[in-house]
């Protein structure tokens, strides 16, 4: 068949309309169609987010044997022909038989103004899996009847054509009700794909998609004629980068090759509220001593990638809805959408999500597995995954190991997703299959949340890498807790997993970055869902982390959907898509902070023949047990020079200094064991940092020129003494030393 031009767009598009309403209106028995729209609430970080259905009710027109064609003058005997199967090729007039013309073709086609229909496309006919259905048939099995759903499956001439249409009437009798039907298989065709619209140089016009070749039986002006409804379900479309928070979203009808009498009213409406749909926010933890160590056991060894060590938390990941729907699960066959009467009730048990008048606040659409494989209708509607949620990491250092629970602290509808930050929309690793959960907050007193006691955890992933989901390889998990809401008689599907606590481990690049991501199984469509994952840095006693004394290291975190696009087109795999926050949102997770000693030396001399000499002690090594702590020293000088210059540069030692030993060094002659240059004709104080625990000092001033003068005295200490020593190094890493200033 022929291609279509490019569709009229807005204005334009509703002016034909209203010129062809005009024209209709002179005809006899207007065949009238009103055009109702279901907007659905889209997020604006979404790529292929669905949007509402769009419904064309349509009544009167004309009737077999009235001066049209679409259905029957009457009813009665004398008008019933013998029929096979509700199907008859000529129909009868005052029991005379008569020509039957071909059932009526229109093409209807949507536009969405101000963006890309991101539907995926199947084969090479640009069909795509937004469905069109006439009168809502709501039995998934083929069947001839007007509720059975009997897609257009034909695969020879054009994909997704369905020609040569007869008539079908229930029961063989005329009641105006009929149907076009396929001959071949006697069953009502009522079930139609889109294909996108096709534009200039036969490229596809993403703006638009064409329902070709809908037949029209109008079902006529007599007694219980009824009304003949078209709708327009699984349209996705591209709200990042396209849409405003708040924004509205438009479609527009229109309808190619009408008939004479057709009456098209309210051919644009809104399909789709735009809302921003999570928000993103830490409990930073910190800071944490580098010299202590943290979550490392008493050999030195950390966790595994899979734990259920109980480790102490280094902050929370909290990601919430910003509307009740926002998260959402993938909706496809899993144990969850089975057997779960309060989260997905529409459910029907060997089809899917197949009633066409429901809306499944799913990633998923409507989709029915009992139609055939031809064209992709039976994988039509199918997400690739539920909602994921995606926790980035930056600046974590290469020592140290980062863990996030697999369940959160409040609430259980997620699946941990350990994943790299190169793959997105290929499925989730299998090491995050059967993921326990956590009873109690994994670190004990202190945290200000409180988990719940019981969990439902079960659902299924995606491992295709097609745009064609491959449904036959997805993997159920147990659902555990007896309390999970849906539980009721089907309590059989439900296993049950221990609740001890569950942690992986992230995978951290050279650049310091790592990323892990998480599924919702299920959500609660009337609550705000919040999830706080918890966060466990582990590191070996060290100085490496922080070298400078006085710093600190900050890890942060950005948290966003997932998996990320940047663009809505078709040839993603994925289902949904989203956009990265711009710019990256960082925000604190934890800090780690040095071991350091600050010792003040209130006054040294290299002037008039005197010198002065200083060593500096790392007393960490004791017969008590203290971990033994090595680190440099930087030497910070404050005075007056000769000849009225600037403050000396503060010189780094140039190595550490061993735990039991002593730097030493003199303002005249430096020190070349620790790389410490002269400085001569220097008087003032210096204050020298160490980053590690239990340094002490001691200076000796002296004239060696005559020998008559010479003086010696510790360092002062200038951390500050606290009352609660353990407490501040256990609970916030912030460390006094021993604090002999008082």
């Amino acid at each position: 068949m022929s291609h279509f031009r490019k569709m009229l767009f807005a204005a334009a598009a509703v002016a034909s309309f209203l010129g062809m309403s005009n024209s209709a209106n002179a005809q006899s028995n207007p065949f009238v169609c009103n055009t109702s729209f279901s907007p659905l609430v889209v997020r604006v970080e979404g790529l292929r987010e669905l949007v509402g259905d769009i419904v064309i009710s349509c009544s009167g027109g004309n009737s077999i044997g009235t001066g049209g064609v679409g259905g029957v003058a009457a009813s009665g005997p004398a008008n019933t022909p013998p029929v096979l199967n509700g199907v008859f090729a000529r129909p009868y007039v005052g029991g005379v038989e008569v020509a039957t013309p071909t059932v009526p073709a229109i093409n209807i086609s949507v536009t969405v103004a101000g963006t890309r229909i991101t539907n995926r496309i199947f084969g090479s006919g640009n069909l795509t899996d937004a469905l069109l259905f006439i009168d809502d048939p709501t039995t998934p099995t083929s069947g001839n009847t007007r509720l059975n759903q009997n897609p257009c499956d034909t695969d020879t001439g054009t994909p997704g054509v369905c020609t040569g249409l007869n008539y079908f009437f229930e029961n063989g009798v005329a009641t105006g009700a009929g149907r076009p039907v396929s001959g071949a298989s006697g069953n009502p065709l009522n079930v139609f794909q889109a294909q996108y619209g096709i534009g200039g140089g036969y490229a596809p016009n993403e703006q638009t998609i064409t329902f070709v070749g809908v037949p029209v039986v109008q079902p006529g002006s007599f007694v219980g004629a009824g009304t003949r409804t078209f709708r327009i379900k699984n349209i996705r479309v591209q709200v990042a980068n396209s849409f405003q928070v708040n924004g509205q979203i438009q479609a527009f009808i229109g309808i190619q090759n009408p008939p004479a009498n057709l009456v098209l009213n309210n051919a644009q409406g809104v399909v789709g509220f735009v809302q921003r749909g999570l928000f993103f926010d830490t409990v930073a933890g910190g800071p944490y001593a580098q010299c202590l160590g943290f979550n490392v056991n008493s050999s030195g060894s950390f966790a595994g990638h899979n734990t259920s060590t109980a480790l102490q938390h280094t902050g929370l990941l909290r990601f919430t809805e910003a509307y009740g729907v926002s998260f959402k699960r993938r909706g496809f066959d899993g144990a969850l959408d089975k057997y779960d009467a309060v989260y997905n009730q529409y459910y029907i048990a060997g089809a899917g999500q197949a009633n066409p008048t429901a809306n499944y606040n799913n990633e998923s659409g409507f989709y029915n597995r009992n139609f055939p494989e031809t064209n992709g209708l039976r994988d039509s509607g199918i997400a690739s995954q539920g909602t994921r949620l995606r926790a980035r990491f930056v600046g974590i250092p290469a020592s140290v190991r980062l863990y996030v629970s697999a369940q959160p602290l409040t609430g259980v509808l997620l699946k941990g997703a350990y994943n790299n930050d190169t793959v997105y929309g290929q499925g989730v690793d299998a090491v995050s299959a059967a993921f326990a959960v956590n009873a109690s907050s994994p670190n004990g007193e202190g945290t200000g949340f409180t988990a719940n006691t019981s969990y439902a955890f079960g659902g299924t992933y995606f491992t295709g890498s097609t745009p064609v989901p491959v449904v036959t390889t997805d993997t159920t998990y147990a659902v555990q807790g007896s309390d999970a809401p849906g539980f009721g008689a089907n309590g059989a599907a439900y296993g049950t997993l221990p609740k001890t606590p569950r942690f992986n481990q992230v995978t951290i690049a050279s650049d310091g970055t790592g990323v892990f991501f998480w599924e919702v199984l299920r959500a609660n469509d009337n609550t705000i869902d919040r999830f706080d994952f918890v966060v466990a840095a582990a590191f070996a006693p060290t100085t490496s982390i922080v070298t400078d004394a006085n710093t600190s290291v900050a890890a942060q975190v950005s948290g966003n959907y997932a998996p990320i696009g940047t663009t809505g087109g078709n040839g993603y795999p994925s289902i949904p898509l989203f956009v990265l926050s711009s710019p990256e949102d960082l925000k604190p997770i934890f800090t780690i902070t040095n071991c350091a000693t600050n010792l003040l030396y209130p006054f040294v001399s290299s002037v008039t023949g005197f010198n002065t000499g200083v060593a500096v002690s790392n007393t960490s090594k004791d017969p008590f047990g203290t971990v033994n702590e090595t680190g440099i020293c930087k030497v910070f000088f404050y005075g007056t020079t000769a000849g009225g210059g600037v403050d000396p540069t503060p010189q780094s030692f140039s190595k550490s200094v061993p735990s039991g030993q002593t730097a030493t060094f003199n303002l005249l002659y430096g020190g070349p064991d620790y790389g410490i240059q002269p400085v001569v004709g220097f008087q003032g104080y210096i204050i020298i940092s160490c980053n590690f625990r239990y340094a002490h000092g001691f200076a000796f001033i002296s004239d060696p020129s005559n020998l008559q003068t010479a003086h010696g005295y510790l360092a002062l200490i200038l951390d500050p003494k606290n009352k609660d020593d353990i407490w501040r190094q256990r609970q916030t890493g912030v460390l006094a030393a021993e604090s002999l200033d008082n």
